[in-house]
């Protein structure tokens, strides 16, 4: 009778293990579900992105303004000597853009800045409705820009007014200001409205938006007209590599999923002290083939059975590993096995001819040879 092996114990067994898969599904699932929320698209995408067709991007300005016979160039640097109108409908510009851009105006260029919050607008009305958002329709009112005559209504989807300067015109006005402002820069013009909101995809329809928008950036066929968009605040270009089209929400969640994995390894790689050796289990040589003798002398109750059997098993196991037929002899057996593995022949020779066994002392002392043959010629194969 075999005394019971221990059962595994440790980090990869049992329970242990089990918990490392469950660990492992529950990161998995929130994994998937970090990805899912910080990839879901914003609405609307980038705001009042020219090559964007979600609501709030302006692609159909851009279409509207070739359209009407324009060359439109979407850009995220200054314009050029060549054009004759910058559309500035978000203001990021660093100072020395800031800079460029004013000589450029003074040079002749017409700036059409519709952010209220930019330096090249005008100054907003300094009545009590300076931040109130004008959200219904306005009407020309007392109007001094030739170029938007004849325009009826516009619709500001939130804008503001500005206070009208000397020398200046303004047009839709209210509060004592107007929603757009001709002002003469150098040789130029600066032109503020008061909402970028307007020219964007689901509000270029409304009113008569679409037709200020032609009347000022537009006024002519052929005219050069540069949206000026993405214009980084370090004056750098706008990168229109892959990378601008991942989404801020999936970059941070792929930042999340890195620092959390170095998190991990750290917990599992520490440390808390030395190594400790644990015991090794004792190993009891020969104990299966000492458990098959006791089994065929227990089946046969004949010791010369037994050691027939015993000695056949190793004559085929040895022809086997030293490539001999399976009908080799005792003696070729013997004098090859000793010749490559350095075994006494004798012992080889015992071990392999089939001599008369009486008693089982005699059997036991063939199973110590036979283990002993077996563990150095054909490195404890098991019988």
């Amino acid at each position: 009778m075999t005394a019971a092996r221990p059962g595994p114990s440790g980090p990869g067994s049992g329970s242990g293990s089990g918990t490392r898969i469950v660990l492992w599904i529950v990161i998995g699932v929130g994994l998937m579900l970090v990805a899912v929320v910080a990839g879901a698209p914003t609405v609307g995408g980038r705001s009042l992105d020219p090559d964007s067709t979600e609501a709030n991007g302006t692609k159909a300005l851009v279409e509207l303004l070739e359209g009407s016979g324009a060359q439109v160039d979407v850009r995220d640097s200054t314009p050029t000597a060549s054009t004759d109108v910058a559309v500035l409908l978000a203001d990021s510009t660093s100072q020395a853009m800031t800079d460029e851009l004013q000589r450029w105006v003074e040079a002749g260029g017409t700036l059409v800045v519709a952010d209220p919050r930019s330096s090249f607008s005008a100054t907003p009305v300094s009545s009590t409705s300076l931040f109130a958002v004008i959200n219904d329709a306005l009407s020309p009112g007392t109007c001094t820009i030739g170029a938007l005559a004849g325009i009826d209504r516009v619709q500001p989807a939130g804008g503001v007014v500005y206070d009208v300067p000397s020398p200046g015109d303004g047009c839709f006005t209210r509060d004592s200001g107007a929603f757009v402002v001709d002002a003469p820069t150098g040789e130029g013009h600066i032109v503020s409205i008061g909402s970028s909101s307007m020219f964007t995809n689901q509000n270029l329809g409304l009113e008569s938006n679409a037709a200020l928008a032609v009347a000022l950036m537009a006024p002519r066929e052929g005219t050069s007209v540069a949206v000026l968009y993405g214009m980084t605040p370090d004056g750098a270009a706008r990168s229109r590599g892959f990378g601008h089209l991942i989404p801020t929400g999936v970059r941070l969640a792929l930042v999340q999923v890195v620092i959390a994995f170095l998190l991990y390894a750290w917990w599992r790689g520490r440390r808390l002290g030395k190594p400790v050796l644990e015991p090794q289990l004792v190993q009891i040589g020969g104990s299966e083939l000492v458990g098959a003798v006791g089994n065929l002398m227990q089946q046969t109750h004949d010791p010369d059975r037994a050691a027939r059997l015993l000695r056949a098993d190793l004559r085929r196991r040895l022809a086997e590993r030293l490539g001999l037929p399976p009908t080799s002899s005792a003696d070729v057996i013997a004098e090859v096995t000793s010749a490559r593995s350095g075994v006494d022949r004798d012992v080889v020779a015992r071990a392999v001819t089939d001599v008369p066994i009486r008693t089982e002392d005699e059997l036991l002392d063939l199973a110590r040879d036979i283990d002993r043959i077996r563990t150095e010629v054909l490195h404890g194969t098991a019988p």
